[in-house]
């Protein structure tokens, strides 16, 4: 795992917790063991002050819960989270990185385990195995700069545009002026490129893993943080 405290973390007392579990047993006994730990925790999206962590279920994978999930990250942008998946490897950790999820623990993580990686996540940090984390940055890296910040030919970034406003292929095309065949090339190339693997992913992939990928004069959402 990432640098983080060896030895069990202080209890949090009084700290709210958003628990989304779709397991009612596992949502039991997570509850109670948090609960003696001095955690507040909330099954529901209620309460009068906002969660400031979350420990979500993605063991059946992200987009189970995706919207539910981005629904509650929205409302609440400075919660933190830290999820679980059926195994942690590269494959269900990166879904997690790109919705912005800062902590992943596997289906089995002990009670130890769970409040380490909230711990670490609450202070700022990474809950990964290290191996993975690698993966990740050597992902972003491969992307390959220029030296002027620009990892995408101008025509990709062009189309990348027309994604992160949500156009089809048949808008982006007339926008751009050119074929929609020539718009899925790109698409497709992107995919390859970053690694993702549909248009949804792609787009939150270059908006969270690095504002340099983006020249100045390239475009950005209004609600875009740089």
């Amino acid at each position: 795992m990432t640098a983080v405290p060896r030895h069990r973390p202080f209890s949090q007392k009084g700290t709210p917790l958003l628990l989304l579990e779709t397991d009612p047993w596992r949502e039991s006994s997570l509850a109670a063991f948090l609960r003696a730990e001095g955690y507040d925790v909330r099954l529901t999206d209620a309460g009068e002050s906002p969660p400031q962590l979350a420990l979500v279920d993605f063991r059946s994978g992200v987009g189970e819960t995706r919207h539910q999930y981005e629904t509650l990250k929205t409302k609440y942008p400075e919660m933190k989270t830290v999820a679980f998946v059926s195994d942690v490897n590269a494959g269900t950790v990166f879904p997690c990185f790109l919705l912005g999820i800062k902590g992943v623990l596997p289906a089995v993580a002990s009670g130890d385990e769970v409040l380490l990686a909230l711990a670490a996540v609450r202070e700022g940090s990474v809950w990964t195995p290290r191996a993975v984390l690698s993966q990740w940055i050597d992902r972003i890296a491969s992307l390959g700069f220029d030296g002027v910040g620009r990892a995408f030919s101008r025509a990709e970034q062009r189309v990348l545009d027309g994604l992160k406003e949500e156009l089809s292929n048949k808008e982006i095309a007339r926008r751009l002026g050119i074929a929609e065949a020539t718009v899925k090339f790109h698409v497709g190339r992107l995919l390859k490129k970053t690694g993702t693997r549909d248009r949804r992913e792609l787009t939150r992939f270059v908006v969270e893993s690095a504002p340099p990928l983006w020249p100045a004069s390239s475009r950005l959402p209004d609600d875009t943080k740089v």
